[in-house]
């Protein structure tokens, strides 16, 4: 196979001088062997190198005269930024070439299209519904934590590994708080995907996380109903979405449960604030369908009236987008935290149970979108003659629901809403299941009390130390006088 040299940048015509690599050719000991997409901004080649067994693909922008400058700010901005990550979340970054002689860059391939799949057989099933989206909002989610808003979330741009672990593709319109933004020029619009575009977003603004909630909304809307909540949008109808509510779901599939189309309806509220306030917020209710409260908009069947359509059409009018706070997405999830708390009421004294109910108050009155998974753990066996959770739950086991209650009790003096709680009684070893379930609902900050010294602490070991030493979040360890 052919193995081009690449050109000197000539500055007299940089375009001409700038190497475009095609099937066939060797650059820098990777062989495109493939032509997978052919897009009008770039081509993706499947690859191979003698020095990597991974399943790769190589991206080179297309460079014809009569292609807006964009194609390029947008390949830059997906090379700069995947450069800078290495998740699980993200492909990771083989090779680059040279911007200004041969721009290409090399990833892992990932092949699995579940999501897309199940768009185009939609409605599925809720169950299936909630499997797929909730690593992927667990994806965003990451994303946001390290200041990046993807601002085009779509089916095709979200693969699924074999571990059910979603992998987020393209960057090319992203926005990153910690670099400068490519964008950032009234004459350089951002390229948009009009199906998934949030309505902020044709204000050109480009720095709030919540325009991926609404994305993630979208494609909720596809898999429970098989239609897009504004139809197919283009250049001038993508519009209608600064004023017109979306058809609610349950006007085209009467199988939609109320508390899905409340969450389906939240992610897609025209102002940013009266969304999610983040996609791991998403990713909870989700799996935890109790904590939705139900609204009016739970119980919509009919399209919007004229009334209604006017009253949105004016308050569209308004300035809001412009003035509203400006804050990086790390910023925005961490005034939303996902907080933990772990309580064990049958060996915690009343001063200590009171110290814990202190320190959730504060946390809760300091930020005003905070919520809370309130659990207990019981020891292996004391579900006796229950395998699986669910089970317990359905047969309202007497255990099971002894525990239950007694969160609720011991939570009631908080007055806090039910949208801000859940309840968890979980069973097996308590250390174990407190860092694994901070770990897998990508906890903020876990509440835990510290046994005071005890027989059982002695022969156990201390909870709370190992919770430290190993959760992937802060742990705040509550004491009382007696145990310092």
């Amino acid at each position: 196979m052919e193995n081009r040299s690449r050109p000197i940048a000539d500055t007299n015509n940089p375009v001409e001088s700038i190497h475009e690599p095609s099937l066939g050719e060797t650059i820098d000991g990777f062989v495109l062997e493939e032509l997978l997409s052919e897009q009008p901004a770039n081509n993706l080649f499947r690859v191979t190198h003698p020095e990597h067994d991974l399943p790769m693909v190589m991206k080179v922008p297309r460079l014809g005269t009569l292609l807006p400058a964009t194609v390029f700010t947008a390949f830059e901005t997906e090379m700069r930024i995947l450069s800078r990550l290495h998740g699980v979340y993200t492909p990771r970054v083989v090779a680059k070439g040279d911007l200004g002689t041969c721009p290409y860059f090399v990833m892992e391939y990932i092949e699995g299209d579940a999501l897309s799949q199940a768009v185009k057989k939609a409605p599925v099933k809720i169950d299936q519904l909630t499997d797929l989206m909730i690593p992927v909002c667990k994806a965003i989610h990451e994303l946001h934590r390290h200041n990046i808003v993807h601002l085009d979330i779509k089916p095709g741009n979200i693969r699924t590994k074999a571990d059910g672990r979603a992998v987020i593709l393209d960057f090319g319109t992203a926005h990153h708080a910690d670099m400068p933004d490519l964008y950032d020029d009234p004459h350089k619009k951002a390229p948009r995907t009009f199906d998934y575009v949030a309505p902020e977003q044709l204000h050109n603004i480009r720095n709030d996380s919540r325009s991926d909630v609404y994305a993630l909304g979208v494609i909720l809307y596809q898999l429970a109903t098989g239609e897009l909540p504004f139809k197919k949008a283009n250049h001038i109808t993508v519009n209608k979405r600064l004023y017109l509510p979306p058809t609610p779901p349950r006007a085209i599939n009467a199988d939609v449960p109320a508390w899905l189309q409340e969450v389906i309806l939240m992610c897609l509220e025209r102002l940013p604030d009266n969304r999610f306030s983040s996609a791991n917020q998403l990713a909870y209710v989700l799996s935890h369908p109790s904590m939705v409260t139900l609204s009016k908009r739970s119980e919509l069947t009919h399209k919007t009236g004229i009334l209604s359509i006017a009253r949105s059409w004016l308050h569209s009018r308004s300035d809001y987008f412009h003035r509203s706070p400006k804050l990086h997405p790390h910023e925005r999830i961490t005034s939303a935290p996902h907080i933990l708390v772990a309580l064990d009421l049958d060996n915690s004294s009343d001063e200590l149970q009171q110290a814990l109910r202190n320190t959730i108050r504060r946390l809760a009155d300091t930020d005003k979108q905070s919520f809370f998974t309130v659990m207990t753990i019981v020891e292996k066996n004391d579900l006796r003659g229950v395998e699986d959770i669910t089970e317990i739950v359905k047969s309202k086991h007497p255990t099971y629901v002894h525990h239950q209650r007694g969160l609720r009790h011991w939570m009631k003096p908080l007055k806090l809403p039910v949208s801000r709680i859940n309840y968890q009684v979980i069973e097996g070893p308590v250390a174990n299941e407190i860092i694994a379930y901070s770990k897998y609902h990508v906890i903020d900050n876990i509440v835990i009390g510290s046994r005071s010294s005890s027989t059982l602490r002695r022969f156990m070991g201390s909870v709370s130390t190992r919770v430290v030493a190993e959760a992937p979040c802060t742990v705040t360890v509550v004491r009382t006088r007696r145990d310092i």
